[in-house]
């Protein structure tokens, strides 16, 4: 992964989501996030192939408050919040997106756009917020972190 990328995208503080094209640990990108001083969240997918695994593996990595209602609006709402952590900027990691990518695209897809509102609402606020996202191929529609803008 173009470390220098990610890092020129975090000194940008605008945010967005991206597909990784090689996979990263997740220490590396926590790497990175801690330099900018930003939240730092792994969503380890290699269990993940429906909705509520889904939800729930976002729920426990991003530490969401018990009022988590467990479906896409709750989770767009504590996307657009996160007031539980006090942070200049977050990073999401979701590697090994490939089960739920494949067993239910649909799903995946709606993922993928509460996360892009997640990041619209944060910039708003003048708040990066990034999603990274790997696996074996790109999903439709993402870009790819450190091709041309």
């Amino acid at each position: 992964m173009p470390l220098e990328a990610l890092n020129d995208l975090l000194d940008d503080e605008t945010g967005g989501v991206f597909f990784l094209p090689r996979h990263a640990t997740p220490r590396e990108i926590q790497s990175a996030a801690k330099r900018a001083k930003f939240a730092f969240f792994h969503i380890e997918g290699r269990n993940i192939s429906r909705k509520e695994q889904l939800l729930n593996h976002v729920a426990t990595a991003l530490r969401f408050p018990g009022y988590f209602g467990d479906n896409w609006d709750a989770l767009e709402e504590c996307l657009a919040d996160m007031e539980w952590v006090d942070a200049p900027g977050y990073v999401i990691y979701y590697d090994h997106i490939d089960g739920l990518l494949a067993a239910h695209p649909d799903q995946f897809a709606t993922f993928v756009e509460i996360c892009r509102d997640a990041v619209g609402s944060w910039r708003e606020d003048g708040t990066a917020f990034v999603v990274l996202l790997s696996g074996a191929k790109a999903p439709r529609g993402v870009a790819q972190l450190g091709a041309a803008k």
